[in-house]
């Protein structure tokens, strides 16, 4: 049979996810783990962490990892633990969804109140939603699982032990002791349903790509000092560090030279850190005092097309005889765009006169060739010529294609009358 291991799995939620709602505080996307991670030698593969998230629902979620009288860690559900670390929060919604497990954390205001640490949670929560103190929410889930052993390797770290049968027992909100979780103050020893001692492990969660710049520089220098299998992991170097920083104080960044780490007053540090060709970690400089800065620069290249034309915009309104002191960027666009388009507008102006012209040419010939039919077609009729041009043009030619032909008569030598017996009247009737 597999052995059983306890394990204590530390995150961090954005304050940003805190909402209320009545007397209800809601810490949405509290992430408990996620697939595939490797923390201590041991791999939690994503099925096995899928299978289990179901179990977090209506779990407690006390402040920080229970203990009994001894100081031993004891499940949440212990009536020990009951009666004083319970603050009136549970786990729901839970799910796996994206490669992590999540949950959201209610917490009901008025039962968190009748409790010192859950008094303290609540101030903490209202100072997020209200934006005074933004820093992350420390969160540890408790889990048991079943040990097997196996060799591998993982998102770059190699394991050892694989996590099956996962079974969640809590999720501990953490705010004065951030520790938990780590070798300083997480790591202990549980007290089993038997009675027996067993103990806990922990590791610190993170879903953010490993600092990896220098990894093969690193890798160099170790097996140049000794350490030929150069395999230092991030993890093993969090433990190290936490293990020299000073009591209540929790790492917030690690990197390849040195490590940003916040006091239990909530003051940040920047300290360098040194790894020997044993793999143990030290710091290597005094601690310098930091703040953190988010920034939001105008990007300068982002009118660069525009910028880029200037020249030539300027060089041509100049040419044109158009001043361009003191005009903006859009003025001198504007202006050269009005310039650009003038010579087409012109020429489109002389193309609209000219057919204007033609246009003119043509109904004068037509209401010519209109009179003249016109004028002709009256002399048999009682129509005058108004009232037939009205018949339009068409007409006219058709009501002259049915006219009588002309008939040349002897007397006096003059024509006789082309429409002579031809009655108009009559086929206007048709």
């Amino acid at each position: 049979m597999a052995a059983r291991k306890r394990v204590h799995l530390l995150t961090a939620v954005n304050a940003s996810a805190v909402s209320k709602d009545g007397g209800k505080y809601i810490i949405r996307g509290v992430c408990g783990a996620t697939d595939d991670l490797v923390m201590n030698g041991m791999l939690y593969p994503g099925d096995q962490l899928a299978a289990a998230a179901p179990g977090l629902n209506g779990k407690p979620a006390p402040a920080g990892h229970p203990k009994d009288s001894g100081g031993r860690f004891i499940s949440a559900t212990n009536g020990e633990a009951l009666l004083s670390a319970y603050i009136g929060s549970i786990c729901t919604n839970a799910r796996h969804e994206g490669g992590r497990t999540l949950v959201d954390v209610v917490v009901n205001e008025k039962q968190a109140r009748a409790n010192d640490a859950g008094a303290a949670l609540v101030d903490r929560l209202d100072a997020a939603i209200a934006g005074t103190n933004a820093e992350p929410i420390h969160v540890s889930t408790g889990l048991m699982c079943e040990v097997v052993n196996a060799a591998g390797e993982s998102r770059g770290k190699k394991y050892s032990r694989i996590a099956a049968n996962i079974a969640y027992d809590h999720l501990a909100i953490l705010l004065n002791d951030q520790g938990a979780g780590t070798p300083a103050d997480g790591v202990g020893m549980f007290l089993n349903a038997a009675g027996h001692e067993e103990a806990v492990e922990a590791g610190q969660i993170s879903d953010q790509p490993e600092d990896k710049r220098s990894a093969g520089l690193k890798r160099w220098l170790l097996r140049l000092l000794g350490n030929a299998s150069g395999d230092v992991s991030f993890d093993a170097i969090s433990s190290g560090l936490y293990a020299l920083m000073p009591e209540g104080a929790w790492l917030r960044d690690v990197f390849d030279r040195y490590a940003v780490w916040t006091d239990a007053q909530g003051q940040m540090w920047k300290q360098d850190y040194s790894v020997s060709s044993t793999g143990s970690v030290a710091f290597s400089s005094d601690p310098v005092m930091v703040t953190r800065r988010v920034e939001y620069q105008e990007v300068t290249n982002s009118r660069k097309d525009d910028d880029s034309m200037k020249p030539q915009i300027l060089a041509a309104l100049n040419a044109a005889g158009i001043k361009t002191d003191g005009l903006s960027d859009d003025d001198l666009l504007a202006a050269y765009n009005s310039f650009v388009r003038k010579p087409v507008e012109v020429k489109l102006d002389a193309a609209n006169s000219k057919i204007a012209e033609h246009e003119a040419a043509a109904r004068a010939a037509e209401e010519q060739e209109v009179t003249a039919l016109a004028t002709a077609l009256a002399v048999n009729s009682s129509l005058t010529v108004d009232d037939l041009k009205k018949l339009g043009k068409a007409r006219l030619v058709d009501l002259k294609a049915k006219a009588a032909p002309v008939i040349t008569g002897n007397s006096g030598g003059q024509p006789a009358d082309e429409f002579a017996g031809y009655d108009m009247n009559a086929d206007l009737t048709k």
